[in-house]
């Protein structure tokens, strides 16, 4: 039963698509600390955070209620869990790029 066969439902499974591999990769600690740190976490991470805060931002101003720019402020909350807890389980990533994520996240919340 090959991909893309009746017996194998057509297609990709859920588990071989890409966003669960990238997630499942980093969990695991098949990824190096350097890439979860610089690139996922303070990169990528910083960018869903800021534009998530701009956003809030301007739902603010637009006269939004204050509820629903909270919301929007928080949605890149669970990726940067996720990221931290990732950093955390890689057994090689130094004692200071772990602290330093967790200030990331710590600053990512109140900014």
């Amino acid at each position: 039963m090959g991909k893309g066969t009746p017996e194998s439902g057509f297609g990709q499974t859920v588990a071989d698509s890409f966003a669960p591999a990238f997630f499942r990769r980093r969990w695991q600690g098949r990824i190096g600390w350097r890439t979860l740190f610089w690139r996922d976490l303070l990169l990528v991470g910083s960018l869903l955070s800021a534009t998530a805060t701009l956003t809030a931002l301007v739902l603010l101003s637009r006269g939004q209620p204050p509820g629903t720019a909270l919301a929007v402020h928080l949605l890149p909350l669970p990726y940067g869990l996720f990221m931290v807890g990732s950093l955390w389980r890689t057994p090689q990533s130094p004692a200071l790029a772990r602290w330093a994520s967790l200030l990331w996240l710590a600053l990512t919340l109140v900014i």
